[in-house]
């Protein structure tokens, strides 16, 4: 569930990165249905739409209760995911929006800060005029103690 005080507003990451199966939509594609005012379907989208918040949203990445909106995943270029109970357990995916994205700014300060106690899985956009993603980076987690809020 998300953060009452979060909204997406004009942020549309999520459309141009994540894969939407109900519509044939694959990983790093551009919906068909995104348009100038958001999504043209959002009374009628998909369940898999519906059901998607990220981690910006859902107030995970803010430092002392306080929304950053420059980790919104339009500003930081990275979609942060949660996926629990994975084949490599607990993983926060980053997924870029915009290529290199993950290396540094407030993007990499989120993931150096993640992997301190979890797994971090990268997920870098194809190569321009390919189909097939980059294989996946993984760091983390560099210490055992419990999770960590990033560190900014």
């Amino acid at each position: 569930m998300s953060d009452p005080i979060r909204e997406c507003g004009s942020c549309c990451a999520c459309c141009t990165v994540m894969g939407v199966p109900e519509i044939g939509k694959g990983t790093h594609e551009i919906c068909a249905h995104l348009c100038g005012a958001g999504c043209a379907i959002y009374a009628d989208r998909p369940g898999s739409c519906r059901a998607f918040d990220c981690q910006w949203l859902r107030g995970v990445l803010e430092v002392d209760e306080t929304v950053d909106n420059d980790l919104r995943p339009d500003s930081c270029g990275v979609i942060f995911d949660y996926r629990p109970d994975t084949a490599f357990g607990d993983v926060y995916m980053a997924w870029e929006v915009e290529p290199g994205a993950s290396d540094g700014g407030h993007a990499r300060e989120i993931i150096d800060g993640l992997q301190e106690a979890s797994l971090v899985m990268t997920m870098r956009p194809p190569p321009d005029g390919e189909k097939e993603l980059d294989a996946p980076g993984f760091v983390g987690p560099t210490s055992t103690a419990p999770h960590a809020p990033p560190t900014r």
